[in-house]
């Protein structure tokens, strides 16, 4: 459907919709950083803020566990091994994908 969408619509309208869509990113980036170098946040909501990533991080890993195959599963377990015995996260991403993709070359 988007594909037969985008056949139909002119170069001028894709890239009108890009420019768009960038200025909504762009926009609601500095937004942000205006705003939080103008107001000076409670304590409660930086200890909120400093959790925001790993709740992130949670919410997108969590359900592929939960509906992934043994290769995701057996992977997921490397990459917290890596990353409890190195304290490194670049190492641990780097054997969470490492392992997915050997194991998924295994196992399909």
């Amino acid at each position: 459907m988007a594909v037969e969408l985008l056949h139909e619509a002119s170069a001028w309208t894709v890239a009108l919709v890009l420019a768009g869509m960038a200025a909504a990113t762009y926009l609601t980036r500095i937004t942000g950083l205006f705003l939080i170098a103008r107001v000076k946040p409670t304590p409660r909501v930086e200890a909120f803020l400093r959790h925001v990533p790993a709740s992130i991080l949670v919410a997108i890993i969590v359900p592929n566990l939960v509906k992934g195959t043994l290769s995701e599963l057996i992977a997921a377990g490397f990459t917290v091994v890596v990353a409890v015995l190195t304290r490194n996260l670049v190492a641990a991403l780097c054997m969470g994908v490492l392992a997915v993709v050997l194991l998924r070359g295994l196992w399909g």
